[in-house]
């Protein structure tokens, strides 16, 4: 008859109540398909919602075409100004009404240029440079018309190259006026009679005009309105009302994209917005969507057709907030019917939490031993479900086997197996380095020792040198009573063996040093140690019997390092710690370790002799 084994536990004991306690799991799940109720219900209030956000799409769409054509409107109106006055001031000389040197034209150009107030300057010349010149005063106000003599201005000179290029009237190129600190537009009237050029007419608008228009425009920082020129400068802005400081000849305008704006720096490389956004651009217009810091802003631009070589670009951004502020309206509508719906969602949410927490948690806690971390996995409470506090007391019954079987295999090595995919793998001929290392005169330090005294000691000395072989990449095959044996290259892959043993080995030393210097201070004997390092090719991987596996190498080049740990003894058996290592690991060291020729040795088991150095330390 067979007896039936008892489920384990993590106290040890089971008993029948503790079995049957909780809810079963399958109703729990079979309420969470409540859900799909609530679905059909969200579906409803979807529809609602599409309708309604067509409707507002629309809505937002027109205010924004609206503001747009707006924008374009006024800088027409302004641009035209220019045009009709300065063809104006053209036609009454071309119709010999006056003539340049004549006083009332003084008059008549005052009066035109009263009647603009959208143009900033007149100027009236003739080829050799005879000039007369209307401007406002700072406040707009009054009109001053003077007199001059522009046959030497360069600027003169390339406005009349360009009348002759162009000949009929034409926009010119942006031109900063350094005495009036500002960057102009100008519009080129040539005066014709017959073939001859008798003078010429120019309207100039400043930026900063262009500039307070647009932030009349604007309403900011809901919406701010801009004037591109050529797509690349910046002509009008509400930051541009005073200029931007950096305008020169050659520099008229400020670059789009290191322009202060950070909403509209990069316009040319934000990618046009897709349909997803809430409005539909308004025709000839681009959309474009960005984000500066978290706030999403739209930004709609349209170019400016009709004034020949002038390339504008009127545009206009804002808070996304603020196109679709309709929608919150909307919002609130649907509120009080999504209410419902809401605390169904909770509750189904909280129903699935509680159901699927200590599930999350076993899985949390097994991905913690599947990396060994047996001390850091937490044992799993017992909860109201029955089939989950089945799976707790198994995975803790587990968990107590694991730990106690932890103690015995070295994680690290698991961990680098694993990672290595060598699990399983057999074995393969590697060069290696290979390091031993023995307390000297160890029965010496432990004879007025108590057995479980010599066990504290053995452990406490054992971590120490574990630990510095351990951060040097080392993987330890044993522990031999106080003796260490370990190698470097296998099974993860290290840079250069010798070096990484070489360090780990002054590491050791040092160790010793400083716990030497504890142990006098509590009258103890300190600790002497030798350590053999040596390098060569080695059989490494899994050896032993199918019951029992040890990730170890085997080969000549394992008993050499050995009997240079032994030969110790013989070179300075007084030394705290002494290193020896074989020549092959000498000449693989780096320049800055230093190293003591101890000559051609002869050590236990080998006919020929080794040249032996001393490590002695690294500079």
């Amino acid at each position: 008859m067979t007896k039936a084994r008892k489920q384990p536990s993590v106290s040890g004991k089971t008993n029948g109540a503790e079995r049957l306690r909780g809810m079963p799991l399958m109703p729990a799940l079979i309420l969470s398909f409540g859900i799909f109720v609530l679905v059909a219900v969200s579906a409803v209030q979807a529809l609602q919602w599409y309708t309604g956000r067509g409707i507002i799409r629309e809505f937002a769409s027109r205010l924004i075409e609206r503001a747009l054509a707006t924008e374009e409107a006024e800088l027409r109106d302004h641009l035209n100004a220019a045009i009709f006055q300065a063809k104006y001031v053209a036609s009454a000389l071309s119709d010999k009404r006056y003539e340049i040197s004549d006083p009332a034209l003084q008059d008549f150009a005052a009066g035109a240029f009263a009647a603009a107030p959208q143009i900033t300057a007149l100027l009236i010349s003739d080829p050799e440079g005879h000039a007369l010149r209307a401007v406002r005063d700072d406040g707009g106000g009054s009109v001053a018309v003077n007199t001059l003599d522009l046959s030497h201005d360069p600027a003169f000179s390339s406005v009349l190259a360009d009348v002759d290029a162009f000949v009929r009237p034409h926009w010119g190129k942006p031109v900063f006026i350094p005495e009036a600190n500002t960057t102009f537009l100008t519009y080129r009237v040539p005066v014709w009679v017959r073939e001859d050029l008798i003078g010429v007419v120019i309207a100039t608008v400043s930026t900063g005009s262009l500039s307070r228009l647009t932030a009349r425009l604007s309403d900011p920082p809901r919406y701010t309105a801009f004037i591109l020129y050529d797509h690349d400068y910046v002509l009008a802005h509400p930051f541009l009302i005073n200029g931007f400081g950096g305008q020169t000849l050659d520099v008229p305008l400020p670059l789009l994209n290191e322009f202060s704006d950070g909403v509209i720096t990069d316009y040319n490389d934000i990618p046009e917005a897709s349909g997803a956004f809430l409005i539909t651009p308004p025709p000839g217009a681009v959309a474009r969507e960005t984000m500066v810091g978290r706030k999403p802003y739209l930004i709609v631009s349209r170019e400016v057709a009709g004034f020949n070589n002038l390339p504008l670009t009127v545009g206009a951004y804002s808070l996304k907030s603020a196109v679709d502020a309709p929608l919150r309206i909307f919002y609130w509508a649907m509120g009080a019917a999504l209410v419902v719906l809401a605390l169904s969602l909770v509750a189904a949410a909280i129903l699935g939490a509680y159901v699927s927490r200590p599930i999350r948690r076993a899985a949390v806690e097994a991905a913690k031993i599947g990396r060994l971390d047996f001390g850091e996995v937490n044992q799993l409470p017992i909860t109201s479900f029955r089939e989950v506090n089945e799976l707790s007391r198994s995975f803790n019954a587990m968990l107590e086997g694991l730990m106690a079987f932890g103690r015995y295999v070295p994680h690290s090595l698991v961990n680098v197996l694993i990672k290595e995919g060598r699990v399983g793998a057999g074995t393969e001929e590697k060069e290696l380095a290979i390091m031993f290392t023995d307390i000297a005169s160890f029965t010496e330090t432990c004879e007025s020792l108590s057995a479980n005294e010599v066990a504290d000691f053995i452990n406490q000395h054992l971590t120490l040198v574990s630990a510095c072989i351990e951060r040097e990449g080392g993987t330890i095959d044993k522990y031999i009573g106080d003796a260490v044996m370990a190698f470097w290259g296998a099974p993860g892959h290290v840079d250069n063996p010798a070096v990484s043993a070489a360090r780990a080995a002054l590491e050791i030393r040092k160790a010793i040093a400083a716990d030497n210097q504890h142990r006098i201070k509590q009258g103890l004997r300190p600790v002497r140690i030798r350590i053999g390092i040596h390098a060569g090719p080695v059989v490494v991987g899994d050896i032993g019997a199918p019951e029992r596996i040890n990730y170890t190498i085997v080969g000549d080049a394992v008993n050499t390092a050995q009997r240079l740990e032994g030969l110790g003894k013989i070179v300075n058996p007084q030394a705290e710690s002494i290193v020896l290592v074989s020549e092959n690991i000498a000449d693989s060291l780096t320049a800055d370790f230093s190293l003591e020729d101890k000559g051609m040795q002869r050590v236990k088991g080998k006919l020929e002799e080794l040249r032996v150095y001393e490590l002695l330390r690294r500079n």
